[in-house]
């Protein structure tokens, strides 16, 4: 209890003992016949103060986030849902959890995504935009007075490390992987030809998988535009299981570890699963792809974000389009 030593002892005008106490600033008085009365008086009260700041500042955190979770995410299917406990339960709930939701301020977020920004920088966003999510409806419903999220401060992601695959490398991507086979090698071509997210493959149902059409609805979630409908290839559509939740085993860290293998086994360089995404998308252009439809296939708000941050033109395929120019110049 706040302040509950701010307590002075002494005999009133009536004749009784008194104790005066102070908590969270206002004056409490506890009068009795004897000091030992008092003191017993006292203790009961402090108690029920107690359980009554308890009681009015509302929910610890994990206790609003299993109800926000229960109430206001129900709508999603199983494996978002099991991406998005993973990222709270890893980076979020050990560090908030038990504290009260009026409590919390945005000096106790902030270290959190400080250290995510500098490690997972794209989950950074993703829990941001999630928490602050979380806190506003506890604002809403009167939970608390402020959402805490607001004040926190998170550097952007600008992708300006972002790195695609050479040819040479997608070429000894594919004959590592026919040497050795496994399970994953199927995630890894379909990252590759689909330019999805790592949490957007892993949330694909078969409802969302039309394999008249060879199509994917990918239900993301990052922008308004994730939602989108990806044309693709039969050879694409048939890695992908017939069950109805193709990749339930995998998570989002499960599938890092195993293509980290591959890289440390191929030696590459600064080369991420999210390098997948890039080199579709540079694979896009160079085969012609129209620049508004790849927008469209990686789930852009702007055409500018997909030619600045996921086409990254390969050496050989610029001195080809050079040789055009030069072409053209002589004649």
């Amino acid at each position: 209890m706040k302040n509950k030593r701010e307590i002075r002892v002494f005999t009133h005008q009536s004749g009784l003992r008194c104790i005066r106490f102070s908590h969270n600033g206002k004056q409490h008085y506890v009068y009795a016949k004897t000091t030992r009365e008092c003191r017993k008086k006292y203790g009961e009260l402090a108690s029920q103060l107690e359980k009554r700041e308890k009681k009015s500042t509302g929910y610890t955190f994990v206790e609003w986030y299993e109800k926000w979770i229960q109430l206001y995410k129900s709508h999603l299917k199983e494996n978002s849902l099991r991406l998005l406990k993973g990222v709270f339960n890893k980076h979020i709930l050990p560090k908030l959890k038990k504290k009260v939701m009026r409590r919390i301020t945005s000096q106790d977020i902030q270290p959190i995504f400080n250290k995510m920004t500098k490690e997972t920088p794209r989950q950074a966003t993703i829990a941001y935009i999630q928490l602050k999510a979380c806190f506003e409806q506890a604002y809403k419903l009167g939970y608390i007075t402020r959402n805490p999220c607001l004040a926190v401060v998170i550097k952007k992601n600008k992708g300006e490390n972002g790195k695609g695959l050479t040819k040479q490398q997608q070429k000894q991507l594919v004959e590592y992987m026919d040497k050795h086979e496994n399970k994953f090698n199927n995630l890894v071509l379909l990252y590759l030809n689909t330019g999805m997210r790592r949490g957007e493959l892993l949330s694909v149902e078969q409802e969302d998988v039309n394999r008249e059409t060879n199509e994917i609805h990918i239900r993301g979630k990052k922008t308004a535009t994730s939602d989108r409908i990806l044309q693709t290839s039969k050879q694409v559509i048939d890695l992908i299981p017939t069950k109805i939740h193709p990749f339930i085993e995998w998570t989002p860290d499960h599938v890092d570890r195993e293509f980290n293998k591959i890289v440390k086994a191929l030696k590459f360089e600064k080369i991420t699963l999210h390098s997948l995404r890039h080199t579709f998308a540079t694979n896009c252009v160079e085969s012609g792809v129209d620049m508004t439809v790849l927008q469209k296939w990686l789930g852009h708000k702007s055409i500018t974000m997909t030619i600045d941050r996921y086409t990254h033109i390969s050496e050989d395929y610029k001195k080809q389009e050079q040789a055009k120019v030069k072409t053209i110049l002589l004649h």
